[in-house]
This record gives C-alpha cells, sequence and structure tokens, in this order.
C-alpha cells in the first residue's frame, strides 16, 4: 500500500510540472484534433436527429400513445441512449490510451527516471514487437469485456462495478508494459508483473476511480443537447490527462520496483562471493 501511495504522490507532483505538460502537448493535440474533426462532422451531418431524438425522450411522445407504451418507449430510448454514450467513452478511452501509450510513455518515462532513479540502466529487453503483440491482445480483451459488460447496467450499479474492474485491469496490463520497456529485461519485467500483481491491480483501479467522475459528466450531459459537443471534447481532454497520469504513477512504481529488484540482486551476489 505505501508503494502505492509513494507513486500516487511522485506522479502528483510531476502531474504540474511543465516539462511534462510540454511532453504530452503532443498527444493531447492529437487526441483533440482527431475527436474535434469527428465530433463536427457528426454533428454536421446528424445534429437535427440527435436533437430530435433527445427532445422527444425528454418531453415524451404523440399525445395519442398510451402512458405505458410512453413509459417503454422511453426506457427504450434511455437505453439506446446509454449504449451510444458507453461506446463513444469506449472509443475516447482507447484512442486516449493508444495515443498516451504510442506517444507519451516513452517520454514520460525518460522524466521519471531522470528525476528519480538517475543511475537506472536502461536495458530495453522488452521488444518493440512483443510490446504490439500485447497491447493489441489486451485491447481486444478490454473491447470484449467492455460490450459483454454493457448489459449489467439493467441491474442498478452492477454495470458500473463490472467496467470498473475491467478498465482496472486493462490500465494495469498496458501501463506496466509500457512503464517498463525501455528498462527493464524479459525477465525483470515478468517477475514485477507476477510479484507486484496485486498492488498494481490496485494502483489501475485508483487510477480507474479518478476517471468515474468525467464518465458520469458525460452520460450526464447527453440529456443538455446544446452541451454534447463542448462536454465531448472535454471528456477527450480530460481521459488524455487522466492517462498522463496513469503513466506517471506506473512508471514511479515500477522502476522503483525494479530499482529495488536490482539493489536487492546486486547484496545478493555480494553475499555469496563473501
Amino acid at each position: 500500500m505505501n508503494e502505492i501511495l509513494t507513486a500516487l504522490k511522485r506522479a502528483s507532483a510531476m502531474m504540474f510540472s511543465p516539462r511534462i505538460w510540454a511532453l504530452i502537448g503532443r498527444p493531447m493535440l492529437i487526441s483533440l484534433l482527431f475527436w474535434g474533426v469527428a465530433i463536427a462532422l457528426v454533428w454536421w451531418l446528424a445534429g437535427d436527429s440527435i436533437v430530435g431524438w433527445i427532445h422527444g425522450l425528454q418531453f415524451g411522445h404523440a399525445a395519442d400513445v398510451s402512458w405505458w407504451q410512453r413509459v417503454v418507449n422511453w426506457l427504450i430510448g434511455i437505453g439506446s441512449l446509454i449504449v451510444c454514450s458507453l461506446i463513444f467513452l469506449l472509443l475516447v478511452v482507447l484512442s486516449s490510451m493508444f495515443v498516451i501509450s504510442a506517444f507519451g510513455m516513452a517520454h514520460i518515462n525518460a522524466a521519471v527516471a531522470t528525476r528519480y532513479f538517475p543511475d537506472l540502466a536502461a536495458r530495453q529487453g522488452v521488444s518493440m514487437w512483443r510490446t504490439m503483440r500485447h497491447t493489441i491482445g489486451w485491447t481486444l480483451w478490454f473491447a470484449f469485456f467492455w460490450i459483454v459488460s454493457t448489459p449489467a447496467y439493467l441491474v442498478a450499479g452492477l454495470g458500473a462495478l463490472l467496467q470498473t474492474g475491467v478498465i482496472a485491469r486493462f490500465n494495469q496490463k498496458i501501463f506496466v508494459l509500457d512503464a517498463l520497456a525501455n528498462h527493464a529485461d524479459p525477465l525483470e519485467y515478468e517477475h514485477i508483473a507476477q510479484q507486484h500483481n496485486r498492488n498494481l491491480f490496485g494502483l489501475g483501479l485508483v487510477v480507474t476511480l479518478l476517471g468515474a467522475l468525467p464518465t458520469f459528466v458525460w452520460l450526464g450531459s447527453v440529456m443538455g443537447v446544446v452541451l454534447i459537443p463542448l462536454t465531448a471534447l472535454l471528456s477527450v481532454l480530460t481521459f488524455t490527462a487522466l492517462f498522463t497520469f496513469c503513466g506517471l504513477a506506473f512508471s514511479c512504481y515500477c522502476l522503483q520496483a525494479l530499482h529495488d529488484k536490482r539493489v536487492s540482486s546486486a547484496n545478493t551476489a555480494r553475499i555469496r562471493k563473501v
């Protein structure tokens, strides 16, 4: 637990560093540009239909429709709206994760190592091919379980609980490898991933819970039609910043674990020589 708190403390201190914001400026700009164009295009092509649909959910249907038909139609409409919102969030989460992983983690790791572990040797033992296979595999796993768990929202609280666990595991699996790719060899990576599995999942869970606020803001804003484009872009920026913090936290934790392992191994080797 102390290791998690230390990692979060260090990540918080670095998150407000001008250097970090300079490093994540490009990833954030890429996300904002991509989603800005996508949202503007969707709103231009289907904005009137979206407004009419949500207006119907808010103010009901024709007067000659019976009350129970209104209830059924309203429930179907709300369910469809939630599903569409969750699909959008899925795409935002995946794109933000990809952008930070592909364009930001190498810089984040270098910044963390320079600040806290300047003597930690970079062995670069995890190949780019393995990193790509790992990322693609766990992304498919995440998308599958996100979609499968979506119907659980029909049971109060169950959907949010299941998807929180899915995102936490996804954060753990993606960011641990990214955090160690430049410094650890394959055996060191496997050792840290296994020995610290519980703490790393806990760290992923903490960061996931931090992302709950922008998620609920987005889900709540879809009923306010005028705010949809603004809150959608705000969600993109928020999740990109959130995954930057996630990368910092995992980098701080994993590099500390790697540093401690190498010190322990060196001490053991020294004792054996004596």
